[in-house]
């Protein structure tokens, strides 16, 4: 008795052991140094020189298993499907109330069955159409409690390797009039709507008698640093102040943690300037003062600007606060990329010349192509309701540009 209640002991104890998530601790510098990606223009659309292609703005894209491209235009409420030759096949929803109509979108999903989903901010849905362009029934996320009540608002979803995860806000009154409680969540979502498990989640209070807006409590990383992997697990930057990305299993347990050695970006007076004009732009229309406190520190992994992505092989490809900035002649952002284990590998120069991670969005588009958003970066700003920091000058018309991988 006295064997097996040890046997037991240690089993428990394997158990719970195994129920840590592997933290994997990198230094400052890759295993295999640095590495060029050359690439090769495909096509392009939009932009001064294409008469009869417009974007407003252009806020996400993704591909299907078929390598169609899907291209949400947040101003114009619609999504223009390429394919690889860049000849525009379809145009898929408008902006309206009626079924396969949407307004406020705020990022696209692609879904197993072919289905075409758009992300609304408010209300929170997700609406979709089916390859033709025909709606089907919405999503709404929710938490299974009918009587919770409160608003519900979305930022963000994806479906990916049989995981559907969305990132959004639950909006309840607070103890007193003028009080308002935030919960911040990244979450897994069935079919239903049904939120699963919320794998992130920050809470803010908002005090409209004397509304203080503080970014590091309001704006959290994992909102847009968040991503599924081609096995259905779930990636995502738990800190702003921190060079962290958790990864989830399909079942919702934290399975590792991956970090790096990384000294945090102060931010220049330009810096400070841009976000405070964004979040100045977002909060114009409320009829009662706006007090900002800005952090003095950027996120270590960008936001806006797609810093989280992982390749078809389960490779996660980050861009840093460093990788936008401060790049040399030729190089438009610089990846710093970890194997599946979260062993950090080498670094990726992104060589495009024409391009500026500061302001245009960088998408891998599958093994041997790389999509280009001019401009970028201030159509996500917009989208989330302000702007960068205006310039001289009527601003350049966005453009599409799609690269292949030279090998």
């Amino acid at each position: 008795m006295r064997l097996v209640s040890l046997f037991c002991f240690f089993v428990l104890m394997a158990v719970s052991a195994s129920a840590e998530p592997i933290v994997v601790k990198n230094p400052a510098e890759p295993a295999n140094g640095v590495v060029k990606m050359q690439l090769e223009e495909q096509w392009r659309a939009g932009g001064p020189d294409d008469e009869e292609t417009f974007f407003g703005q252009v806020t996400w894209a993704e591909t299907d298993a078929e390598g169609l491209l899907y291209v949400l235009d947040a101003q114009l409420c619609e999504v223009s499907v390429y394919d690889q030759d860049g000849t525009r096949v379809k145009l898929l929803f408008r902006e309206g109330d009626g079924p396969g109509e949407v307004r406020q979108p705020r990022d696209l999903v692609v879904f197993p069955d072919g289905t075409i989903g758009v992300v609304q901010e408010f209300p929170g849905k997700i609406i979709r159409v089916d390859s033709d362009g025909n709606p089907v029934s919405s999503i709404t996320p929710n938490t299974g409690d009918p009587t919770a009540g409160g608003l519900t608002a979305l930022i963000s979803a994806e479906h990916r390797g049989g995981t559907f995860m969305t990132t959004g806000i639950f909006i309840r009154p607070g103890e007193r009039q003028g009080l308002q409680n935030r919960n911040m969540y990244l979450s897994t979502i069935d079919s239903e709507g049904v939120l699963n498990k919320q794998l992130l989640n920050q809470t803010a209070t908002w005090d409209f008698a004397n509304f203080v807006y503080d970014e590091e409590e309001s704006l959290p990383s994992f909102w847009w640093a968040s991503t599924v992997g081609p096995e259905g697990k779930v990636y995502a930057a738990p800190d702003r102040d921190a060079y962290r990305i958790n990864i989830y299993a399909t079942d919702g347990t934290l399975e590792r943690v991956v970090e790096r050695d990384y000294k945090s970006w102060k931010r220049t007076a330009d810096d400070r300037a841009w976000i405070t004009a964004l979040l100045t732009g977002a909060f114009r229309s409320v009829p009662f003062e706006v007090n900002l406190k800005i952090s003095d520190i950027e996120r270590d992994i960008s936001w806006l600007n797609r810093g989280l992505q992982v390749d078809n092989n389960g490779n996660i490809w980050i861009l840093s606060s460093r990788g936008t900035r401060e790049q040399p002649t030729g190089v438009m952002a610089t990846f710093d990329v970890f194997d599946k284990a979260g062993r950090f590998d080498r670094q990726v120069q992104i060589m495009c010349p024409e391009g500026d991670a500061g302001e245009d969005g960088i998408f891998l588009l599958g093994d041997d192509r790389v999509l280009v958003i001019k401009g970028y970066v201030d159509a996500a700003a917009a989208a989330f309701g302000g702007g960068g920091i205006e310039e001289d000058g009527e601003a350049e018309p966005m453009e599409l540009v799609c690269y292949g991988i030279k090998r």
